[in-house]
């Protein structure tokens, strides 16, 4: 298997910055910014050898509609851009991105530093339309006081549910990754009795254990992403984290990496749009999603060949 990017398959880390950038029009795709590209985990990883203890980790991911100006025609079998659901009732906005910076570690300034120099970097080429900093909440908690990211795989099934594999073995050890940044209505979803809260999520709010088919209403934010195919679970990996400030715009960065874009694409279609049963995540009347953007991660031996 080739060696996937740093920012994929490791737990949660205390901080993490998220970074969309769009290529700025007229600007070509040259030597230089290939090398600046392919160096970009190199460059992760030297910062994790200055400062051991920081585990700063990374990947950068390319969107579909900037692959063939750096890779030319080929390209993984399922790239596409962010889905556009049919029927959608709660917003799922795309936005206009091409590039995927996500670092993450034990110290924020770090993060910056490099971030910073990154964008500064690669100016010539990349605009940032968004950029977010994220925090671990308490014991891995999003911002409404639930756990992020109960049902993620553990161990070797990290790899299998977030690596590209022999299926699609040019891009093996890569990754789809989705972004989206929801903003949290927290006055609004505060004011729900802890019983309905967890009605709404589907898990309980102290404890995070799932509610029995009897109390958990197929409205409910776990019932809407749980969906079987073939007897099996679809599952994603998830490195979602919280961000924002005291009396400002405050709720989570949504990430997550999978061997295919279907699953997400599937689990947001279910949260959104109620052509399936009628029904749409209750969830979603406490928060709305203001960004989305789709990219594959490469493997690192692929994202070095850019700059041979």
């Amino acid at each position: 298997m080739p060696t996937p990017q740093s920012g994929i398959l490791p737990a949660s880390s205390a901080h993490a910055l998220f970074v969309l950038l769009r290529r700025r029009l007229g600007r070509r795709v040259d030597a230089t910014l290939r090398a600046m590209l392919a160096a970009i985990p190199d460059r992760i990883d030297q910062v994790a050898l200055e400062a051991p203890e920081t585990l700063t980790l990374g990947s950068v991911g390319i969107g579909a509609n900037a692959w063939g100006d750096l890779f030319g025609d080929a390209r993984p079998q399922a790239l596409r851009g962010f889905p556009r659901i049919p029927g959608a009732i709660h917003p799922a906005p795309s936005t206009d991105a091409d590039l995927l910076l996500h670092l993450r570690g034990e110290r924020c300034d770090l993060l910056y530093e490099l971030g910073e120099r990154l964008v500064a970097d690669l100016a010539e080429w990349f605009d940032p339309v968004e950029t977010t900093a994220c925090f671990r909440y308490r014991d891995g908690r999003d911002l409404t006081g639930f756990v992020e990211g109960t049902e993620n795989p553990q161990g070797d099934e990290r790899v299998a549910v977030a690596l590209v594999g022999q299926e699609d073995a040019d891009w093996a050890g890569g990754s789809y990754a989705h972004v989206q940044r929801y903003v949290h209505r927290m006055n609004e979803w505060q004011k729900l009795p802890v019983k309905q809260q967890e009605a709404v999520i589907g898990r309980t709010k102290d404890t995070d254990e799932e509610l029995s088919d009897d109390d958990k209403p197929l409205t409910a934010h776990v019932r809407r992403v749980e969906i079987e195919q073939d007897g099996e679970e679809l599952e994603i990996l998830r490195q979602s984290m919280p961000y924002g400030m005291p009396g400002g715009e405050k709720g989570l960065l949504f990430a997550s990496y999978c061997r295919t874009p279907v699953n997400f694409e599937k689990m947001l279609a279910r949260m959104v749009s109620p052509t399936a049963d009628g029904r749409v995540d209750h969830l979603l009347n406490y928060t709305r999603a203001v960004s989305g953007a789709a990219f594959f991660v490469p493997s690192r031996e692929v994202l070095a060949s850019l700059s041979s």
